[in-house]
């Protein structure tokens, strides 16, 4: 029988796809695309025929256009055009993601849904980190531990820790409420993923794991009075977790140190993205055009700035390994600009609305997980480039479903019930 929660679904085709695409977010690329554009469209006819779009333009709508107008204006005026259209085909990952962030936001979700999208989201990590595992392991058709759909395993690992974020947020804020095996369920979840991300040997995706859990492990013993059981739970994740998986981490930093490579020759990547920059400071070199600085470039503008030219300075990359280096080189200081109001507003809104006495559960989950995304943006994206593709839209789905909340009244305050949560549904066994 099916579950009360998803009975109550307001919209029950327009979550499915959702939720599926949720699920295939890490997993696999084309029915990724596929169900998204699905989503997109029956989201804009379930609007046009309640001819209700989710209220009022406001603040976030309009840092949503000019972001996306800041990435088309780099094309136009990139400083190298491949002659193929690619820059301004490249600025369609920027309208993916922040269109459904759009949609998302004014979807006025239930919290039954929000959380249940949540789960979703945990969900499908573990399983695209364990499909990962094996082709990583056993079949060895990968040397590194890499989500199918996200790649790299360092975007895997920034992927992963946001998902890590989300699981321990979920375990923490419904503990008490969730029956003993969704319980079990929810911490093996978040041993997998931090597992995993240690195995990534990614040394930023760690730090900020170890910072995320922390936190909420805070918020935990002071505003959902968990009291010391909160940092003996947080403790206990880190200490299995770094058992287990973390000595890749730690000999990566131990050699990186004895080779003083601590950066792994980024500040070579980026004295190369930085030269070319400065000839189209304004719009940049276009977007996802930083693979194509060449020798040429470099010696020409060295050139006008009587500076001499010596290889061993500069590393070529496909990115700058710095999420704001790479705006700044790829879309000039209009992009960054644009970047950073996005990222500050984010930042700032999280501690306007930051948890305090009296929270609500829905409330809480929703500012973790959203919190969870912005950390992992912000931080690691000053030694790799956080917020494109699987990332972007994991990062910017959360704060799409916190924002609608944020503002609102505690529930008790309003003297009415909150909606039934999932993991009160899963506790009841409804």
């Amino acid at each position: 029988m099916m579950p009360k929660f998803w009975r109550e679904w307001q919209r029950p085709v327009e979550l499915s796809l959702l939720l599926a695409f949720v699920f295939f977010l890490p997993l696999r690329e084309a029915p990724k695309n596929i169900l998204w554009g699905l989503y997109i469209i029956t989201w804009v006819v379930n609007r046009a025929r309640a001819r209700d779009f989710g209220g009022r333009w406001d603040g976030w709508d309009t840092l949503s256009v000019l972001w996306i107008a800041a990435g088309y204006l780099a094309a136009i005026f990139a400083g190298i055009h491949r002659g193929d259209g690619n820059e301004v085909a490249a600025v369609n990952d920027l309208v993916k993601y922040v269109s459904l962030f759009w949609c998302v936001r004014r979807a006025r979700y239930t919290g039954a849904e929000a959380v249940t999208l949540l789960y979703a989201l945990v969900f499908s990590c573990v399983v695209a980190e364990v499909e990962a595992l094996w082709r990583w392991l056993v079949t060895h058709k990968r040397n590194a531990l890499e989500l199918v759909s996200v790649g790299q395993v360092n975007h895997s690992a920034i992927y992963m820790t946001i998902c890590l974020g989300i699981d321990v947020a979920l375990t923490l804020v419904y503990w008490r409420k969730l029956a003993r095996n969704w319980r079990v369920l929810l911490v093996a979840a978040g041993l997998v993923m931090l597992i995993g991300l240690f195995l990534t040997g990614s040394r930023a995706a760690a730090g900020a794991a170890v910072i995320l859990i922390c936190v909420m492990a805070l918020l935990g013993a002071r505003m959902l009075g968990l009291g010391r059981a909160a940092w003996a739970g947080a403790l206990l994740l880190l200490a299995v977790g770094l058992a287990v998986g973390g000595s890749k981490a730690v000999q990566r930093q131990f050699m990186t140190t004895a080779q003083d490579n601590m950066l792994t020759e980024r500040d070579l990547i980026w004295n190369r993205g930085l030269v070319a920059w400065r000839a189209s400071p304004w719009f940049g070199l276009g977007p996802d055009n930083y693979s194509q600085i060449t020798e040429r470039d470099l010696r020409a503008q060295l050139a006008i700035e009587g500076k001499p030219y010596n290889p061993h300075e500069y590393q070529p990359a496909p990115h700058a390994h710095n999420l704001y280096i790479n705006q700044l080189v790829e879309r000039g200081i209009v992009g960054l600009a644009a970047l950073l109001a996005v990222l500050g507003a984010w930042g700032v809104a999280l501690w306007r609305y930051r948890p305090r006495a009296g929270i609500d559960d829905l409330r809480m989950v929703l500012w973790c997980s959203s919190f969870s995304g912005w950390l992992v943006t912000v931080l690691i994206g000053a030694v790799n480039t956080t917020l494109h593709h699987e990332h972007a839209l994991l990062a910017l789905m959360t704060l799409g479903l916190w924002l609608p909340v944020a503002r609102a009244l505690p529930q008790a305050a309003r003297g009415t019930r909150a909606p039934l949560h999932t993991g009160e549904a899963l506790a009841a066994g409804r």
